[in-house]
């Protein structure tokens, strides 16, 4: 038997047993009461083996001569046996507890400890035979059929490895709890075994195997042994092309391709500002805290190697917790469907994606401060895009995307075409994403047109010991308003803003921002302004 096999299950069963020394037998508990066995419990107790074994050995010699000493020869044999297993001296223990039950000296656990023994020594009859009488016993229930179904599968003897596996799943919860999950990885183990034989082995591996695996999995998923039984999973679904795991161009897919992001962000705002048109700025010159909610998700499927498409669905709601109309007049709820499609290539020999994506979004506001929210806007959006490695450091993404927003005001009812390129390097620890895009807006009312450049910088500086993962960004936005620029003249918006993500357990993460806004134009009623936001945004991702 290999030794990996042997640490699989005393990792459950011999090493939970030394870890929880205040289960010994009443007998070893009560023997301390005894003068003759006194210095060696205080020996055991402290977890001194050897020198327990010592003064045992130097006991039994004591009373050997004494007529009336068998019960107490039969404690000292098993005793010892049970000091060489926790030593890992498995003969040793093999012959104590054989001596212990020539005495005719039977402990609740001498079958269970003795079963042991015999297991790490490769005697798996024997050992089978020993976990019986401990499960007859009712001594460790779980773990003893956990051993039973164990070596039967070593003997060959399959049928009789998953009823016993099996039969753990019906004892009580404080009995099984420890063998269970391991029990149901055994049982796809055996599946494996059995299947792996048939000419149509990837059918019965997809049917049986993997689900069976995954059972074992959602037992405890954050398990020590649920990482290996994933990597199996992995690996078999590797082998039999289950999954595909990369696309033509060398690309990984996605695992899992689902993203689910919950995110509840609340927030201090030092002036809302109200902008239902999008082509002008109503400012309140009042403050207000904010709650958000927000929700993504998005599954992607893969049509053969060299096509995705992502559905994806979001949906948000912002509550002003200020309750005078110029404030909460900004509740509002969006709902933002899209599609979006990667047809996989390669350019410079590189992996690329030609993108393609649908956008629709639709936002309810309570644009008359009625406390009630209403139509506001709808948008709609196609973007043509491509993502390429032009550089070593990161990936290149140019796009091209027409919008046509629909308002409730149709006379601010508009069409845009935007192009823009992003770049994302890597360096060291650090990320730097670079982002520089033009759009030309064109109103139902010309006096609103408007082109304008925007350039963005942003460095995620990567992890700062336990305090969490900081990032900077400055963002410029110039606006020409074309048939405006009199009254407005060449506006500009400058907004830095700075992060520290901290993450906590595995998918919760808190996200401390600020952000700070100063809309320099001429029109100063109209639409230049001044904020900033401050917010903490607590976010999990499944």
């Amino acid at each position: 038997m290999k030794k990996l096999a042997w640490m699989l299950i005393l990792s459950i069963s011999f090493a939970f047993a030394q870890a929880d020394r205040p289960e010994d037998s009443a007998e070893i508990t009560n023997a301390g009461s005894q003068s003759v066995f006194k210095k060696a419990a205080s020996e055991f107790s402290q977890g001194k083996y050897s020198s327990a074994i010592d003064e045992l050995t130097t006991v039994e010699a004591f009373l050997a001569g004494q007529s009336s000493s068998r019960e107490k020869l039969g404690l000292a044999a098993y005793w010892k046996g049970v000091c060489y297993n926790r030593l890992q001296n498995f003969p040793k223990a093999i012959e104590s507890f054989d001596k212990a039950l020539s005495y005719d000296f039977k402990p609740v656990d001498i079958h269970y400890e003795y079963g042991q023994a015999l297991f790490a020594s490769e005697k798996l009859q024997e050992a089978r035979l020993q976990f019986r009488e401990s499960l007859k016993r009712k001594f460790k229930r779980g773990v003893s059929l956990y051993y039973i179904g164990y070596v039967s599968r070593e003997l060959g003897d399959r049928k009789k490895a998953v009823a016993f596996f099996k039969a753990i799943e019906k004892l009580p919860e404080d009995e099984k709890a420890d063998v269970r999950q391991a029990a149901e990885f055994q049982i796809g183990d055996i599946y494996l075994d059995q299947v792996e034989k048939s000419r149509d082995a990837f059918r019965s591996v997809e049917t049986y195997v993997i689900p069976q695996y995954k059972r074992a999995i959602s037992i405890d998923p954050e398990s020590n042994l649920a990482k290996p039984i994933q990597e199996k999973i992995v690996d078999l679904q590797r082998k039999y092309d289950l999954i595909m795991f990369n696309l033509r161009n060398g690309r990984p897919t996605l695992n899992p391709p689902y993203f689910v992001r919950a995110a509840l962000d609340n927030g201090f705002d030092t002036n809302v500002t109200f902008s239902p048109t999008e082509t002008t700025v109503s400012k309140s010159k009042q403050s207000s805290m904010y709650t958000r909610g927000d929700i993504i998700g998005r599954y992607t499927f893969y049509n053969g190697n060299w096509m995705s498409i992502a559905p994806e669905l979001r949906f948000n709601y912002t509550y002003y917790h200020h309750r005078v109309p110029e404030i909460y007049r900004n509740d509002n709820y969006l709902i933002a469907p899209a599609i979006r499609t990667a047809f996989e290539h390669t350019l410079f020999d590189k992996p690329a994606a030609t993108l393609l994506d649908y956008d629709f979004s639709q936002s309810q506001k309570d644009i008359n401060a009625k406390k009630k929210l209403e139509f506001s806007s709808r948008t709609n959006a196609l973007m043509l895009g491509e993502r390429f490695n032009f550089f070593s450091r990161g990936e290149t993404f140019l796009r091209m995307r027409y919008r046509m927003f629909d308002s409730y005001n149709n006379d601010t009812d508009s069409k845009t075409i935007s192009v823009s390129w992003e770049q994302v390097v890597g360096y060291k620890e650090s990320t730097f994403l670079f982002y520089t895009g033009f759009d030309r807006s064109r109103v139902n009312n010309d006096i609103f047109d408007t082109n304008s450049l925007t350039v963005r910088g942003d460095w995620i500086v990567g992890r700062v010991g336990n305090i969490g993962t900081p990032s900077i960004g400055l963002s410029m936005t110039s606006t020409d308003p074309i048939n405006d620029r009199s009254n407005r003249g060449r506006e500009l918006l400058i907004n830095p803003n700075a992060r520290l993500a901290k993450v906590f357990w595995e998918k919760w993460r808190a996200n401390f921002k600020y952000d700070y806004s100063n809309n320099h134009s001429k029109d100063q009623n109209g639409f230049a302004y001044k904020k900033s936001v401050y917010s903490v945004e607590i976010e999990y991702l499944f």
